[in-house]
């Protein structure tokens, strides 16, 4: 894994995951790095997942 360090505090920052259901159809999860002192997050990726009767759609954006 790649080390990433804050802009503005110059210090590493924790490499985050989280999720998110809207309506148990769309599942977002995002992969950022975030600042334990200030705050500060950069976003590395989105994984959006889209469920329908017959199939499931992933997008992975950047």
């Amino acid at each position: 894994m790649n080390t990433v360090t804050c802009p503005k505090c110059k210090i590493k920052m924790d490499f985050i995951a989280e999720s998110e259901s809207t309506d148990g159809v769309k599942k977002i999860i995002r992969y950022y790095y975030r600042c334990p002192v200030c705050g500060t997050r950069i976003l590395d990726s989105n994984i959006e997942a889209i469920r329908d009767m017959s199939r499931i759609l992933i997008k992975i954006s950047h």
